[in-house]
C-alpha cells in the first residue's frame, strides 16, 4: 500500500497556554506558565487582586502579544515546543 502524506494544515507560533493557564508562586506572584522557574515574567501579585484580574490585565495582554509576535525575545520559551509551527499531516489513500 502505497500512502502519501500531505500537509492539511499549518499551524506557526501561537501558544495556547497563554489563554488556558497561569502559575501562581509560593509568594502570590501569577506567571504565565511552568516553564517561568525564576518568576521572571511576573504578571501580577494577588495581594488583594484577584486571577481575573491580573489575567484579563492591559500587562497580561502586552505579554501574550509579545509572545505571538516574536517568541524568541523570551528566554522562557527557549526550550518549550507548546505553539511552534507544526504541520498537521493527512494520509492520502
Amino acid at each position: 500500500e502505497n500512502n502519501s502524506f500531505r500537509i492539511k494544515a499549518e499551524i506557526k507560533n501561537h501558544c495556547f497556554a497563554l489563554w488556558r493557564t497561569a502559575v501562581i508562586t509560593w509568594d502570590g506572584k501569577l506567571v504565565p506558565c511552568c516553564f517561568d522557574k525564576d518568576a521572571e515574567f511576573s504578571l501580577g501579585v494577588l495581594n488583594g487582586k484577584s486571577v481575573k484580574d491580573i489575567w484579563l490585565s492591559e500587562n497580561y495582554n502586552n505579554f501574550r502579544q509579545s509572545i505571538l509576535t516574536d517568541r524568541k525575545q523570551n528566554k522562557m520559551c527557549t526550550n518549550c515546543t507548546e505553539g511552534l509551527k507544526i504541520n498537521i499531516l493527512e494520509i492520502e489513500q
